[in-house]
C-alpha cells in the first residue's frame, strides 16, 4: 500500500541511500554551525552585559573584534542558507508564500532597513567602535535598524527555503540578535548619559 517508490535514474538503491545520508549529514553540519555560532553569540553578550569581560560591545573599538562579530553573524548566515539549500522546501510551502513574501517582501524590507542602518552608523559603528549616540536617519525612527534588518532577513530566508530546520536556525539568530540589541542599550546608557532620553523616544526595532 506504499505507493512507487523514488525514481533511481538507473542508480542501485543502496547508492541513493547513501547519497541521503550523505546530504543529511551536510545539513546536520551546517545547522550546527549555524547554531553554534548563536549560541556562542549569546555567550560573548552574556559575559560581557554580566561585567565579566567587556568583549561586546568592546570597551575601545579595534578590527579584532569587529572582524569576530562579523564572522559570527556570517556564520550564522552561511549555516542557515546551506541547512535550507540542503532541506529545500521540506515542508511543502506554496510558492507564494515562499517566493512573494520570504523571498521578496521580507528580502526587500530587510536590506532596505539593514542598509539604511550600516550606511547611518558607519562600517566603524556597526563593527563595535563608540560614533556617540546616532539619531539621524534611520536611527531617528528605530534604535537598532541593523539588527531589525537582519531579523527580517534570517526569517525571509528561512521561508524562502521552506525548511522547519531552517526556521530553527533563524529564531536562534533572531534570538542572539535581539539580545544582542538588549545589551549594547545598557551598553549605551552606561556610557552616554542622554542614551536614556533617546531610548525613551525612540522605538526599539
Amino acid at each position: 500500500m506504499g505507493g512507487a517508490p523514488p525514481p533511481s535514474f538507473g542508480l542501485p538503491r543502496r547508492y541513493l541511500r547513501k547519497d541521503e545520508a550523505g546530504a543529511g549529514r551536510v545539513m546536520v553540519t551546517w545547522l550546527l554551525v549555524s547554531l553554534g555560532a548563536s549560541a556562542l553569540w549569546g555567550v560573548v553578550l552574556f559575559v560581557s552585559d554580566r561585567g565579566m569581560a567587556q568583549i561586546w560591545p568592546p570597551a575601545r573599538g579595534n578590527w579584532i573584534t569587529g572582524i569576530a562579530a562579523w564572522l559570527l553573524t556570517i556564520a550564522i548566515y552561511m549555516g542557515l542558507i546551506r541547512t535550507a539549500t540542503a532541506d529545500w522546501n521540506a515542508l511543502d510551502l506554496p510558492a507564494w508564500l515562499r517566493w512573494g513574501v520570504g523571498g521578496v517582501a521580507l528580502s526587500v524590507a530587510a536590506t532596505w532597513v539593514q542598509g539604511r542602518g550600516i550606511t547611518d552608523l558607519g562600517l566603524k559603528g556597526t563593527s563595535g567602535w563608540d560614533v556617540g549616540v546616532v539619531t539621524t536617519g534611520a536611527y531617528a525612527r528605530r534604535r537598532h535598524p541593523q539588527y531589525a534588518g537582519q531579523v527580517l532577513s534570517l526569517l525571509g530566508l528561512a521561508l524562502l527555503g521552506g525548511s522547519a530546520w531552517a526556521g530553527l536556525a533563524a529564531v536562534a539568530g533572531s534570538a542572539a540578535l535581539i539580545y544582542a540589541s538588549h545589551v549594547e542599550d545598557r551598553f549605551m546608557a552606561r556610557r552616554h548619559p542622554d542614551y536614556g532620553d533617546y531610548a525613551s523616544q525612540v522605538r526599539f526595532f
